[in-house]
């Protein structure tokens, strides 16, 4: 194995997963607003869930060796530790308070109770405006129209090195995607990327790393809000 630079940024891992989660590296699907005739179909019966959640980590990112990976790993072993404790379960809120604003809105919305795992789902050639697996089957298994999909990615914190020499402070993240997908052919109606960059407040590398922390779940908070608002209009 070569020691070729090592470019893995908290940008990269995000497309990595997005590109892991939609099934197409070489294509991105466009964000799609919901149309606003969404508002008007009041028929279809949506179920709202959540994929596995992912757990956080400290991403190494800049220009580094396989040496310099290894040294500034072990330099930031608490740090990297401290991060592994951090959970989004905030955010495994979001199917029951999404179903909630949809009901008092006079649509048909249920919670679906149980985590979907995308990986069980064929992949579906990439075309525009369509979902990249195929989640035709939930319609039947879960009597239910229309999938209202929350999906979070990334979790954790990135910092930049350039060989051992750290070019900036580490900062906390959240990203990932929410769909809705119509469950007769897949199509979607509602496709949003969303990501969140929380720098802490104050000194960093306190004790416990107690603004890093806090900081990671102003970004989470963020994060709800993106992926709740387009239905609280």
């Amino acid at each position: 194995m070569s020691l070729r630079s090592l470019r893995l940024g908290f940008g990269l891992l995000m497309f990595a997963a997005v590109a892991t989660l939609t099934g197409c590296a070489a294509q991105i699907q466009k964000p799609i607003d919901l149309d606003p005739q969404f508002w008007s179909e009041k028929e279809p019966t949506i179920g709202v869930a959540i994929t596995t959640l992912p757990a956080s980590q400290l991403v190494l990112g800049g220009n580094q060796g396989l040496l310099d990976l290894a040294i500034n790993t072990g330099i930031n072993s608490k740090l990297s530790a401290q991060v592994a404790s951090w959970k989004l379960q905030d955010a495994a809120t979001l199917p029951d308070e999404i179903v909630a604003k949809l009901q008092a809105k006079g649509y048909k919305a249920k919670k679906i109770d149980d985590v979907i795992d995308l990986a069980q789902y064929k992949e579906a050639k990439f075309h525009e405006g369509f979902y990249a697996r195929d989640l035709t089957p939930l319609q039947a298994k879960y009597g239910v129209d229309r999938l209202l999909l929350i999906s979070y990615t990334a979790s954790g914190a990135y910092r930049t090195y350039y060989s051992v020499i750290p070019t900036s402070v580490p900062t906390p993240q959240v990203g990932g995607i929410g769909v809705m997908v119509d469950l007769r052919d897949n199509h979607l109606l509602w496709y949003k990327p969303f990501a969140v960059t929380q720098p802490a407040q104050g000194e960093w590398d306190q004790p416990n790393y107690a603004n890093l922390s806090n900081a990671y779940y102003q970004a989470v908070d963020s994060s709800r809000q993106m992926v709740i608002t387009p239905f609280s209009k």
